[in-house]
């Protein structure tokens, strides 16, 4: 639904429904941030502008929360959300020392209060990290560099050249198997590759000079071994898959044998690696980005071995910067500053987010307990089941697709899992329940603490591979604000959280529960058969189950779609990029096209539907994170979201009786879509 894209154990982030960020600025700046909200001056009609007609007074009230680049319907769930469990957060902390050891109360005590010790933090510094630091500064060949490498990876999952990791295998999702992953861009390649975001170079120049330096070099020396890190980052870049190719399967997520991978990297004797990575005995892997690795393969060579080492130490210092003094982690706070545009909260709020987001599934608990009534969960069910019903008649009815593939996307709609809520069990995070915290007062340190939670969760993930997937496991608390389809196991997934708010008002109408939550449930089972949904059939598989015939229809109507999109202009000069944005936007249009029959043809629903769609789409953001969301996000701008897909929709005409010459006027024969 919403969020960065990123390899998870499901992968169910690929497929997520909408986009919000949290980012950090320097404390204590006061000046009201630029911001962009896509409003005219004067309130338009619906006809010419419906997410401006609907959320004009709206978005002209209210103003973006201290430690975020954006304020939407996802910020404003996560606000009551966080203020809920943070007073939760408060009476442990004012108990600390009372509870018995491993309990979460205890948890979140003695985390918090290493969150928030300078002291500790100050004077424990980078030591908990210093033995893979040595091992990377001390690596004497390619093969040493690459076994410290190794060796952090698969103690404590961190990254920065190279990587294995496990994850449900797109081929058979019954198993967990091993991808290689990317190398660490730090900006990334959008950015990178694009002259026009030089200024976010020389920020990010700042940032790791400055991390080098903490870290104890002269500033001569560390702006030298910056610009070669930079280099190093750049030309990677041209050999990485572009966002909006990690969607085609023909590219991204391919296949390989681990003697095939061992021979992109030849300077590399893979056996010693392996076992370090805790992957040894793995024959079959996923390579996530086959021409980045080669490029990787090309660059690990004696000559290369000082920036090497240099790439690896300025990522480390950068992924644990916010855990470590207080210097790194105001270095962190003024990069994300300036690349966001945002002010963040004091230390004890920000802790208190934190510690939530650390220990995520022990508030998952509470949450659900406390904040989900059980008929909300019911309510969301029924009209599940509806848009279910509907989207197997809409296949019958299709022209452009054979019997036979009809039958198989039946099929895949009538075996697809429905979770909504909260787990059933919680089986699956058992592992945390060892993770030890301890407090400062006891020794502890935020560090040490940290590095406690990703071995846990490092060394679960590794005893994963090559075991069957369980299948109720969650990629999601039930506090997230999102909701997701994940293509590996044929399910869609609404938490708790997204079940509230300007997403499902219980109070509200049925014409308002289908524009917002049901055009949420619709966008998500839309997923399934989306340019890159489309390619897994009933099981979760990689398996083309469409016809020849049938599947060249439905690449033509994307075709259609990117054509659109390509040529929609969010500001002067900014147009939607299509081919990112395009599974997203398939969902956005089969999800409202969907609710919208179901809505019957009663104008003052329609009109009831489709302000409650625009409302959920509402947003106000940074400049800064609009110029990063713009480059990399697969979802359109929430503007475009709200106005292109009612545009496309033949309801909308309906509802506002729209004609031509209207500023959302799209003709018949120019509306595009799929489902």
């Amino acid at each position: 639904m919403r969020g960065k894209r990123i390899l998870s154990l499901v992968l169910a982030a690929l497929l997520a429904l909408g986009c919000c960020g949290t980012a950090f600025a320097a404390e204590g700046e006061e000046d009201a941030a630029e911001v962009l909200d896509f409003l005219p001056e004067t309130r338009p009609e619906p006809e010419d502008d419906l997410y401006g007609y609907v959320n004009f007074d709206t978005l002209h009230e209210v103003e973006i929360p201290v430690g975020y680049a954006a304020w939407d319907g996802f910020t404003e769930n996560d606000l009551r959300i966080s203020e809920a469990l943070s007073e939760i957060v408060d009476e442990c902390v004012a108990n600390a020392g009372t509870y018995e050891k491993g309990t979460p109360e205890q948890k979140i005590a003695d985390l918090y209060l290493s969150y928030v010790d300078e002291d500790s933090r100050n004077a424990v510094g980078i030591e908990p990290l210093q033995p893979y630091f040595d091992g990377i500064d001390q690596a004497q060949t390619v093969q040493e560099y690459i076994e410290a490498l190794a060796t952090l990876c698969g103690e404590v999952g961190f990254a920065s050249m190279l990587s294995f990791s496990p994850g449900p295998d797109l081929y058979d999702s019954t198993h967990y198997t091993v991808f290689v992953g990317q190398a660490d861009l730090g900006l990334g390649k959008e950015y990178l590759e694009d002259e026009s975001m030089s200024p976010y170079w020389d920020l990010y120049k700042q940032f790791v000079t400055e991390l080098f330096v903490l870290y104890g070099l002269s500033e001569e020396e560390a702006a030298e071994k910056t610009e070669s890190v930079f280099a190093l980052q750049t030309e990677l870049a041209a050999s990485t898959l572009a966002q909006e190719d990690m969607y085609d399967y023909s590219k991204a997520y391919i296949p390989m044998s681990m003697d095939d991978v061992a021979a992109l990297l030849p300077t590399v004797d893979m056996e010693p690696v392996l076992e370090k990575f805790g992957v040894s005995g793995v024959e079959q892997t996923l390579v996530v980005d086959p021409g980045q690795l080669e490029a990787i393969g090309q660059v690990l060579t004696e000559d290369n071995l000082p920036v090497l080492k240099d790439f690896s130490t300025a990522t480390l210092l950068k992924d644990m910067a916010s855990y470590l003094t207080m210097d790194f982690r105001q270095a962190a706070l003024d990069f994300s500053a300036a690349m966001n545009g945002v002010t963040p909260k004091e230390l004890p709020e920000a802790a208190k987010d934190a510690v939530q987001a650390d220990l995520e599934w022990d508030f998952a608990k509470i949450y659900v307990e406390k904040f989900f009534p059980e008929e909300s969960k019911q309510e969301v069910l029924e009209i599940v089941n509806e848009i279910l019903d509907w989207f197997s008649g809409r296949i019958d009815e299709l022209d452009w697709m054979s019997d036979e593939t009809k039958a198989a996307a039946k099929k895949k709609l009538d075996t697809m899992t429905v979770k909504i809520g909260y787990p059933d069990s919680y089986d699956f995070v058992a592992y945390l329940d060892d993770v030890e915290y301890v407090s400062p007062a006891d020794g502890g340190s935020l560090i040490e603490n940290q590095l406690n939670m990703y071995r846990a969760a490092t060394a679960y993930g590794l005893s994963l591979v090559g075991q069957e997937v369980d299948k109720t496991a969650w990629d999601m608390t039930p506090q997230t604000v999102n909701a997701y389809y994940n293509p590996s196991a044929n399910e869609i997934v609404f938490p708790a959280g997204i079940l509230r708010g300007s997403f499902f008002d219980p109070e509200d109408s049925r014409a308002a529960h289908l524009g917002a939550i049901g055009a949420v449930i619709g966008h998500e089972l839309t997923h399934a058969f989306d340019s890159s949904g489309a390619n897994f059939d009933e099981n979760g598989n990689l398996n083309m189950w469409w016809t020849e015939e049938d599947f060249a229809a439905f690449t033509a109507l994307q075709e259609e779609i990117v054509a659109f999109y390509d040529n929609y202009e969010v500001l002067d000069g900014v147009t939607v990029n299509g081919n990112l944005t395009l599974t997203e936007n398939i969902a956005d249009l089969g999800g409202l096209h969907c609710v919208s029959e179901l809505c019957g043809d009663d104008p003052e629903d329609l009109r009831e539907l489709f302000s409650a769609w625009a409302r959920v789409w509402a947003m106000k953001e940074s400049p800064e994170y609009f110029d990063y969301l713009i480059r990399i996000d697969s979802h359109s701008p929430d503007a475009v979201r709200a106005n292109a897909v009612a545009s496309l929709t033949d309801a909308f005409y309906t509802a506002f009786d729209v004609q031509e010459g209207d500023g959302m006027y799209v003709a018949p024969e120019d509306r595009v879509g799929i489902w």
